[in-house]
């Protein structure tokens, strides 16, 4: 008859505490994926805001295997929570702006913070779900589930936000690169932000143009 000890470390090892090489790789590829095209400006396409949070949340739901305990369950769905709310933050905080009559997305200072936040929480419940025993909320099993969660989250408030300006989402053939944004004004008003806030180094430039002209 098999003892309770081994059937707890049979369990045990089917949810490592330690996420695998290839689940750190893919979930840093992802992060920095989307922290680098992002920040750095990039076309807002509809695709884009859901292609990869769908699949990040698809492997990591397939990813769930073997049995999943009260304390699995309850810290996976604390941790999806936190990535939620964290993720519609984000959201809320990146600016959209008007670029060549098309729709563009960059992250803000504050944006990359919330994910550093998302990063160093997501590290602590790991830690905390290990000691309590609840391998598969702190394992590898529920890391890409909780980054697409995440990321979904912040693609339901950015859409809304985008649908909201008027200006068409971008074309699927544009490509990300270092954004220099188009200044002018689109239905007669001027989009280069139009995120409630005026771009104030077009001002800087505009007048030292002039000082110097």
């Amino acid at each position: 008859m098999t003892s309770s000890p081994a059937i707890a470390a049979a369990q045990a090892a089917s949810h490592s505490t330690i996420p695998s090489p290839i689940t750190i790789l893919l979930a840093v590829a992802a992060i920095g994926y989307v922290l680098w095209s992002r920040m750095k400006g990039q076309p807002l396409q509809a695709k884009r805001l859901l292609i990869l949070p769908v699949v990040l949340t698809v492997l990591g739901a397939t990813d769930l295997t073997g049995h999943l305990t009260s304390k699995d369950t309850a810290f996976l769905v604390a941790s999806a929570g936190i990535s939620a709310v964290l993720g519609a933050a984000r959201g809320a905080t990146i600016q959209l702006y008007a670029k060549d009559g098309e729709l563009w997305q960059r992250y803000r200072p504050i944006t990359v913070g919330l994910w550093l936040l998302l990063i160093l929480l997501k590290l602590i419940m790991m830690a905390v779900a290990h000691s309590a025993g609840a391998s598969a909320g702190g394992g590898s099993n529920g890391l890409l589930l909780t980054l697409g969660v995440s990321l979904l989250a912040e693609a339901a408030i950015v859409g809304p936000r985008a649908l909201a300006t008027g200006l068409p989402f971008a074309a699927s053939h544009k490509d990300s690169g270092v954004d220099r944004p188009a200044y002018g004004r689109v239905d007669g008003r001027d989009h280069t932000r139009i995120d409630g806030h005026h771009d104030h180094n077009h001002d800087h430039h505009h007048h030292h143009d002039r000082a110097t002209g």
